[in-house]
């Protein structure tokens, strides 16, 4: 049985888009991957993170790690991709393309979530959020809309290494990930559209190290008492989630430190 072509995945995903949201691609219409090291750089940048690794200091600063991580593009295997990030790392989405620096980029941006040996994810951006304008989804950066779309795109480049960068299929958004070791799980959700090529700071191994939200309990796994907790879990997480109460949100993978993302640029 032949994998469907890449213009099949996208006429599919195309077909049932019909607003700036998240869209998982069954692993069925996945196409055929091929390894990372026939990608070819098409741009290269960097970000600066600034790692605070503890709280019990009177200035935070005290209990940070700086350090840089540099990337770089394939263009050519992901156009829609690679040009939405780079418009957040120049900060010159739609209207600010004449400003480019004032508007939303990832000198404001995070990473917060952890799933070790998998996937690091972040690039939430401070300010930008998802409002509502007629009954429509609209993106706004402070009080001006912004021209967030999805990105209708897939290709057939496998999480076959540590340092990809992806991001989620048919995304709307700044967020994306970095593989934390070979991942082939993602293929066919995400698309591969970069790689980190410089790390001499080892910042992805400190970020991989922090301590984050499990979701488990911490008693011995098939325990009486792990049982309980799990059952109470779904229990009140469910109830929480029907009377529309906003702390229901799964956090597992969430990181306890601040990963903050201070800086970033083209090379």
């Amino acid at each position: 049985r032949l994998a469907p072509t890449r213009r099949a995945v996208l006429t599919a995903a195309t077909a049932a888009l019909s607003a700036p949201q998240l869209l998982s691609v069954p692993p069925a219409l996945a196409a055929t991957t091929k390894a990372t090291d026939s990608a070819v750089a098409t741009a290269r940048g960097f970000l600066d993170l600034r790692i605070i690794q503890r709280f019990d200091v009177e200035v935070l600063e005290d209990a940070a790690v700086r350090g840089r991580l540099e990337f770089e593009i394939f263009g050519d295997d992901a156009p829609a991709a690679a040009a939405n990030f780079l418009s957040f790392v120049r900060g010159d989405i739609g209207q600010f393309a004449k400003t480019p620096g004032e508007g939303p980029s990832y000198r404001q941006g995070a990473f917060t979530t952890l799933e070790p040996g998998v996937l690091l994810q972040g690039g939430r951006i401070n300010g930008l959020k998802l409002g509502e304008f007629g009954g429509e989804p609209v993106w706004e950066f402070g009080t001006r809309p912004v021209p967030v779309k999805a990105v209708v795109e897939a290709n057939d480049l496998s999480h076959d290494r540590r340092g990809l960068l992806t991001r989620k299929q048919f995304q709307a958004g700044p967020e994306f990930g970095i593989t934390l070791g070979p991942a082939t799980s993602l293929n066919g959700g995400w698309e591969v559209f970069g790689r980190v090529s410089s790390d001499e700071s080892g910042l992805l191994k400190l970020m991989e190290g922090l301590p984050y939200i499990t979701g488990r309990s911490l008693e011995e796994p098939g325990s009486v008492s792990d049982g309980i907790f799990n059952a109470q879990k779904g229990l009140f997480g469910g109830l929480a989630k029907g009377m529309g109460d906003a702390r229901a949100e799964d956090r597992t993978g969430r990181l306890l430190r601040r990963v903050e993302m201070v800086n970033c640029g083209l090379l």
